[in-house]
């Protein structure tokens, strides 16, 4: 006898099948986080949650507007601080050194450009003595007959900052950073003034007045200015070097042997 499979037995309850309903679709529930219709959003003053709108006049809750940099502000980022002046900004109007031949009373100053106040040496021939001064302030002089007094102020190449050398008075240049000032005291000869690119000047031995020249380099930032003065014929170079401020740098060993 075949076995009908398809009839529902009803002596054994507990295995027999029992048909589940179909499953009804849910109905669907618009959620709050779901993005507006492109309608909505496209329309001018159209309502977006969570999003940026889509036009101009939208309105967006949750998101602050940037606020607008105030002009003071966008000025003084713009403009930054203001750099300091260069040196050669507040330098007084002076010639160049070489454009004029001879330093008198009537033009006493020149200036040399940074190239010239750093290269090779400063040369002043006819000086009688010369008188120096470094950052540090220590002062030293020599004379044309070999005398010295104060300091003498020695560079890294062991080469003396200014002194005199063969008949001349020089100024190493390499290291004009080290230098503050220098005076040289003209003998009876006019001070003939040089460097390396060829650039010269003189100054008479002695002015029309009959008061005799001196030389007085002093360094501003990183270039040197050249003035000519005059000071009284007879006057020894002690009472120079005192004229123009130069006290005489004692040194260590000497100190010692005035106590």
């Amino acid at each position: 006898m075949a076995l009908d499979r398809s009839a529902l037995r009803t002596d054994i309850g507990y295995l027999s099948r029992r048909r589940k309903p179909a499953a009804q679709p849910e109905p669907a529930v618009p959620s709050s986080r779901s993005a507006a219709p492109a309608s909505g959003a496209a329309a001018s003053g159209g309502l977006t949650l969570g999003a940026p709108p889509a036009v101009s006049g939208g309105l967006t809750l949750g998101v602050r507007p940037a606020r607008a940099p105030s002009t003071s502000a966008a000025a003084v980022s713009t403009r930054g601080p203001r750099p300091a002046p260069a040196v050669s900004d507040r330098l007084f109007p002076a010639p160049d050194f070489g454009s004029l031949r001879e330093l008198g009373e009537a033009n006493p100053v020149v200036r040399l450009n940074p190239r010239q106040s750093a290269i090779g040496s400063l040369l002043v021939a006819g000086a009688r003595s010369v008188a120096w001064e470094d950052n540090r302030l220590t002062t030293g002089a020599q004379h044309a007959e070999g005398l010295q007094a104060g300091t003498p102020v020695s560079t890294a190449g062991n080469r003396p900052l200014a002194g005199l050398q063969d008949g001349a008075g020089i100024v190493s240049l390499r290291h004009v950073r080290l230098l503050r000032r220098v005076l040289f005291v003209a003998g009876e000869t006019p001070l003939t003034i040089g460097v390396f690119d060829g650039a010269a000047a003189a100054v008479a031995a002695r002015n029309h007045a009959g008061l005799r020249s001196v030389l007085y380099v002093v360094r501003v930032g990183a270039v040197l200015e050249l003035r000519a003065e005059f000071v009284p014929a007879d006057a020894p170079d002690a009472a120079i070097w005192a004229r123009f401020g130069f006290t005489m740098t004692i040194p260590l060993d000497q100190r010692v042997l005035l106590r």
